[in-house]
């Protein structure tokens, strides 16, 4: 009996991989805004959604133990920047999390564009890949403004920097702009230049692919 249910649910959790994966990346987003500003949620955040990633690679051998350990050194870098305040820990921690994105983002993309079927999931899959992107801006402008401090104009100090930079990558990449943080170095700004264009270049052909594949699937019933 117990076994049975396992099976279902481990079903469940393959069938339901991608909107269980979108609904971990609301609650890294806006997670913070439920527990409030004095409960310092971030590593909780961080943790529930890579654990929750990982259903992604679930079955997928050649990626299990290099992921394995890849996890397992970022959760020690994590831990380390909380207990040793030096820049170049961070800057690690963010370069292995960035990698660890990679290797979702391209399993995420590289579902999306095989697919032939246009379902609940897929749509919830190409919503995550959207996060995805603006996480990866976010992790990217955070390292600029380690290595080149003052990059980013109107951040707020420590922490609370790299969440600003995560809310300006996602108004760059869908096109908003509000102006309340801006690039002020070169990089800073060929870098916005860049994941705007990527965000563009999502919202046009990764959605136009997936509509194209609605519609012929819709014709095709």
């Amino acid at each position: 009996m117990v076994k049975q249910e396992i099976i279902k649910f481990r079903e469940f959790r393959m069938k339901r991989k991608y909107e269980i994966l979108l609904v971990s990346f609301l609650v890294l987003l806006f997670g913070d805004v439920v527990v409030g500003p004095n409960f310092n949620s971030t590593p909780i955040l961080i943790f529930q959604n890579v654990l929750a990633s990982t259903i992604i690679f679930y079955g997928k051998r050649k990626w299990r133990y290099p992921l394995m350990l890849l996890l397992i050194f970022l959760a020690s870098l994590f831990f380390a920047t909380f207990l040793i305040n030096i820049p170049k820990i961070g800057l690690l921690f963010f370069s292995v999390y960035i990698i660890y994105f990679l290797f979702l983002s391209v399993e995420v993309y590289r579902q999306i564009l095989k697919t032939k079927d246009v379902d609940i999931g897929m749509i919830a899959a190409v919503l995550c890949g959207f996060i995805i992107l603006g996480l990866i801006g976010g992790y990217v402008f955070s390292i600029i403004e380690i290595m080149h401090p003052n990059s980013f104009n109107n951040l707020t100090e420590g922490l609370g920097g790299m969440s600003d930079l995560i809310y300006f990558s996602f108004i760059t990449i869908i096109s908003i702009g509000y102006g309340d943080i801006t690039p002020a170095t070169d990089i800073a700004q060929k870098m916005s230049l860049f994941f705007g264009l990527i965000g563009y270049f999502y919202g046009v052909v990764v959605i136009g692919i997936i509509m194209g594949k609605y519609i012929s699937q819709k014709h095709s019933k």
